[in-house]
């Protein structure tokens, strides 16, 4: 069975293609680009560690935590931070990982659990020598070398599960918006009926009225609708047929709640 590195970044020009090459030049240097695949390359939104957090946890739905190594290259925090580290570590169920101690991971260790954690390099992590671009010069390498067998714990010094940042996703918040204008939500929707009309609100403020469906595309062009979407149950909110509708009005990180009939999330 063969190894699958599977990249999460918010570099989406040439320089996810700087992550890729440094992935394959370590491969081929210890004889194992037969033995792993580099899967399509996954970007979120710049510097968001909520979209990151969420389509990492998206995707060990889909992947075998067997064989799957995630390599993680988000970081939209302060360089200076007192638990700045490179970390590499695997959870209880298997899923093994490359990143930065920023967060992202989070939402995957609380569904799947944390095994081990190990520090991996310190090298010029911040002050007068500070190397920039640590996900091509640190990560990638280290992802590449994971993938093709190495240990975990080699070259690396236990990391304390107490010092691993988190990122705060409270539930009601957007943690995705689609190509087609859907805003993905951690929310999960009770037991509702169908064509129920509710209210929608955007961080406590109102922004409009919203129907429940079970198949959102059985209902007429530009409704607005709320239904149980295909990420994991969460919930999904958008206008039919109508990739423009939220437009700017709505970003990753804003909080929705709904009220209205029988539900009501606001009490």
């Amino acid at each position: 069975m063969k190894t699958r590195i599977v990249i999460i970044t918010d570099c989406n020009d040439i320089a996810s293609n700087e992550i890729r090459a440094n992935i394959i030049l370590v491969l081929e240097t210890v004889n194992a680009e037969d033995r792993v695949i580099i899967e399509p390359i996954i970007f979120c939104k710049e510097f968001s560690l909520i979209n990151c957090a969420f389509m990492i946890r998206l995707l060990a739905e889909s992947y075998n935590p067997e064989n799957t190594v995630f390599l993680v290259v988000v970081n939209g925090l302060p360089t200076c931070r007192v638990d700045r580290a490179r970390i590499v570590g695997r959870t209880k169920n298997g899923f093994r990982f490359v990143g930065e101690n920023t967060g992202s991971l989070s939402w995957l260790f609380e569904d799947c659990g944390i095994g081990e954690v190990y520090e991996f390099s310190q090298c010029n992590l911040d002050g007068e020598n500070f190397i920039s671009f640590g996900g091509k010069y640190f990560h990638a390498p280290k992802a590449a070398l994971i993938a093709s067998g190495e240990c975990l714990s080699k070259n690396g010094t236990l990391f304390l599960e107490s010092r691993l940042a988190k990122c705060d996703i409270p539930w009601g918040t957007v943690v995705h918006k689609d190509n087609f204008g859907v805003l993905k939500i951690r929310h999960l929707l009770p037991e509702i009926k169908e064509g129920e009309v509710l209210n929608a609100f955007v961080n406590g403020s109102f922004f409009c009225r919203v129907i429940f469906s079970k198949s959102m595309k059985n209902l007429p062009d530009d409704t607005w609708v709320i239904y149980k979407g295909s990420s994991f149950g969460l919930t999904e909110f958008g206008c039919v047929r109508n990739v423009d509708a939220i437009g700017g009005s709505i970003e990753i990180g804003d909080v929705i709640t709904f009220q209205g009939g029988t539900y009501d999330e606001k009490k």
